[in-house]
């Protein structure tokens, strides 16, 4: 495939690149995100976790397919080792920070079944449909953390209300986010499908442009047919 039109490269080089980049967004505004809520701006009152791992994996859901997911797994990972690493996390809850952010995430890789059954162009058409996408992600994702929590005997209703209110902040993001993308082309279109019509477009365009340069062979019966009145075609 071509790329800015010039440079050709594969198409799984493209594919690597594609999910590289978004990688290490999510990843370097995950790490500001964690120090400016638990560290810059924190305050006794409230703890909040603002983050873009759910546009982020529902973006590449519909550009990548199913990938998506791996990308709220190492979020929420990240998250943890952040935790750790500065110190914030309680002695001994390791294992059930990690599951709870790591293994729970993950339950937001079943709203990749919408794109599947509904299509990517259904959910982008229409902002309710693209609203209702991002929802479904949140609500997964808070509802794969409180599944985990439960597992270490804390209580669903309190781990729903403490898991959700805390990414309340997040849910506003990939409500504006993916509103915002939808506009954009290309942004949220399944990146084969969206080659394949690139391709079409600009060989649309080259013939466009190169009509009427073949030149039409005119026998001599139709050069008498057109020139009725003499040898000048444009005599009066």
């Amino acid at each position: 495939m071509r790329k800015n039109g010039s440079k050709i490269i594969s198409f799984s080089r493209y594919k690597a690149t594609d999910l590289l980049i978004f990688a290490a967004i999510l990843a370097a505004f995950g790490a500001i995100s964690f120090f400016a809520f638990t560290e810059w701006f924190a305050t006794d009152s409230s703890r909040y976790i603002f983050s873009i791992s759910v546009p982020i994996t529902l973006l590449i859901m519909v550009r990548w397919n199913w990938y998506g997911m791996f990308y709220a797994v190492g979020d929420g990972l990240l998250y943890c080792i952040l935790m750790l690493a500065t110190g914030n996390m309680a002695a001994g809850s390791e294992l059930s920070y990690f599951l709870i952010y790591g293994a729970g995430s993950a339950f937001i890789g079943f709203t990749y079944l919408m794109v599947k059954f509904m299509g990517y162009k259904r959910i982008v058409g229409a902002w309710y449909f693209t609203v209702l996408y991002a929802v479904c992600g949140w609500v997964l994702l808070v509802l794969g953390r409180t599944l985990v929590w439960t597992c270490f005997g804390l209580g669903f209703v309190n781990g729903l209300l403490g898991l959700g209110g805390s990414e309340l902040l997040s849910l506003g993001m990939a409500l504006i986010i993916l509103l915002v993308l939808r506009r954009l082309d290309g942004m949220m279109e399944n990146q084969r499908d969206y080659l394949i019509r690139l391709d079409r477009e600009r060989r649309e365009k080259m013939l466009a442009d190169n009509f009427g340069e073949e030149p039409i062979e005119i026998d001599e019966e139709m050069l008498k047919t057109l020139n009725k009145k003499g040898e000048d075609l444009f005599s009066k």
